[in-house]
């Protein structure tokens, strides 16, 4: 089969193909021919086009994330690469395979005041785990065997020793446009997988602290994790010195476990708090949501923290960082969780008392509230299809569904890595292209629309529904303490648009329900989840000024009780 005779273009795909990266997200562009020639004949390799740079960089993110394996991002030179960039952070942060490969002019021709000629080399490093600039027109043998090894080094990099984006840069001198045959194999690096583990002499100190400790704090981050990681947290939390927190990005829930942190915390008063915070707090996993632990965290101090990472990322998030145990979490709960002893302690149901009595108050608030985003996350959390995936965007959605119970076996996701709205419909558009599962986005009016471009292209899941929350703009800044108290500057923070979202939806031909109320809500639900031939979306409207009140009289509630 004919390819690319621009031998870096061609090694690219045969490599791709042969280490698993199975998929190309690619936009349109003339340097990136080659690429475009290789990837497109290279068999085992699917090529998907999706046109704007900064949306197929979401839409590969958020296949990455699915399919637990590289996607690669192909786009030609100058701004276009730059585009990429915001995709390139949060899959830094959150540890998404991405390998971007980005076409180049000659390096000769930089500010030289040729098109399309940018500083490209290393443009995106600051957030990449590697960067890889292959050599122009490697002819002779050895600059063959250079480029091979770079490339092969390049795509193992996307995933060890932790998964993350890897940037190759290829620059192409004209013509770009022709093709040769395929002679010879492509030469193959194979990575052999490996896994650390706990030395036994500190395992037995691990263990020892934790069976002695009257107080021990296990908090998880954003993650996908095993069920045996599960079994092995709840044989942790099932000890009598031992509570398990979680949020719905953690992916972690059981009633055995703290699993709305904001709400509970509501329970902690001067009085109780002794007796609530650890002595050892254990910490694994991604993003936090809840600034109200962090915050609680920084303060308490526990004598002991523990973080639990095989990048060892010390990350100090609580200021109080005194062991970094590079191993998976995995790993480290099954080698640790069977031997730990229960101690003679309250701590669990100290926590157990706080959560169900913050628990039943929650129920009381939300029945007595008008409508609003609050009631709005109640009915969206008992009426989501059970077993299906969630997408939360940035921010208030990503809060919300922190206060809810979480029984219905849904997995949840949220572009948590750098918190941004920019790419959250992306994301979960190139998330449900990838698992053709039940998907359902929850987003803001401002977060939908600055990604509208999500739906500019031909790889839409008809398994997609959408529901839009439209409380008239950035919301979150009437109850974050500042914004709120000066209406002079409230404008810049809330910024309300002025986009009609119903002529934006049918501009791409989607079908569109609206609600503004309990009752039409509901129905509206019913017609969001019927079968579609395309993604659905339901748009609810709530008042601006309502839904940030009741939000800040149900804390108040919660802590006055």
């Amino acid at each position: 089969m004919p390819t690319s005779d621009h031998f870096t273009a061609a090694e690219l795909a045969r490599l791709c193909a042969a280490k698993g990266v199975h998929h190309a997200v690619i936009s349109p562009g003339s340097r990136s021919a080659p690429l475009v020639i290789a990837f497109n004949q290279q068999e085992g390799i699917n090529c998907l086009q999706v046109i704007d740079e900064r949306s197929a960089a979401f839409f590969a993110l958020g296949m990455a994330q699915q399919l637990h394996a590289p996607v690669a991002l192909i786009c030609t030179s100058g701004s276009a690469v730059l585009n990429y960039g915001p995709a390139i952070a949060e899959a830094f942060y959150q540890r998404i395979p991405l390998l971007v490969i980005t076409a180049d002019r000659p390096e000769e021709w930089v500010d030289q005041g040729e098109g399309q000629a940018i500083r490209q080399q290393g443009v995106l490093g600051l957030h990449m785990k590697r960067s890889v600039q292959l050599p122009r027109s490697p002819n002779d043998d050895l600059g063959q065997w250079h480029c091979g090894r770079l490339i092969n080094e390049a795509i193992d990099a996307t995933l060890l020793p932790v998964s993350g984006p890897v940037h190759v840069n290829v620059p192409f001198e004209e013509p770009l446009y022709g093709r040769t045959e395929v002679l010879g194999e492509a030469r193959l690096i194979a990575p052999v997988m490996t896994e650390s583990f706990i030395l036994p002499d500190h395992a037995r100190w691990l263990i020892h602290q934790l069976s002695s400790s009257l107080k021990v704090m296990v908090l998880a981050g954003q993650g996908t994790w095993s069920e045996g990681l599960k079994k092995q947290l709840l044989q942790l939390a099932a000890l009598p010195q031992v509570t398990v927190h979680t949020e719905a990005t953690s992916n972690l829930d059981d009633p055995a476990f703290i699993t709305c942190i904001d709400r509970a915390i509501e329970g902690v008063n001067e009085k109780n708090e002794n007796d609530l915070k650890p002595d050892v707090l254990i910490t694994f996993g991604g993003a936090i949501v809840s600034k109200r632990v962090k915050s609680l965290l920084r303060k308490w101090k526990p004598a002991q923290h523990w973080n639990i990472d095989v990048g060892q990322r010390h990350y100090d998030t609580y200021q109080n960082l005194t062991h970094d145990i590079a191993v998976s979490p995995e790993v480290f709960f099954a080698q640790i969780s069977g031997s730990v002893k229960g101690s003679e302690s309250m701590y669990r149901e100290a926590w157990k008392m706080i959560d169900e009595r913050t628990r039943g108050l929650h129920h009381r608030v939300v029945a007595g509230a008008p409508f609003c985003d609050l009631t709005v996350f109640s009915i969206l959390n008992d009426r989501i299809p059970g077993d299906s995936d969630v997408h939360v965007a940035n921010s208030t959605p990503a809060r919300y569904v922190q206060l809810f119970d979480r029984i219905r076996g849904h997995r949840w996701f949220s572009n948590r890595g750098t918190s941004g709205i920019d790419g959250c419909t992306s994301t979960a558009v190139g998330a449900a292209h990838a698992t053709q599962k039940l998907t359902t986005l929850i987003t803001g009016d401002t977060a939908f629309c600055y990604d509208s471009n999500a739906f500019w292209n031909e790889h839409l899941s008809p398994l997609l529904k959408v529901i839009i929350i439209d409380n008239g703009g950035g919301n979150i800044f009437r109850y974050i303490d500042g914004p709120d108290k000066d209406p002079d500057l409230l404008k810049w923070f809330e910024a309300p648009h002025t986009r009609n979202i119903e002529k934006l939806v049918k501009s791409y031909d989607l079908p569109y329900y609206h609600a503004n109320d309990q009752a039409s809500t509901e129905v509206g639900i019913d017609k969001l989840y019927a079968a579609q031939d395309k993604p659905t979306v339901l748009h609810i409207t709530t008042d601006a000024l309502t839904s940030p009140k009741v939000l800040r009289d149900y804390f108040k509630k919660l802590r006055d009780a």
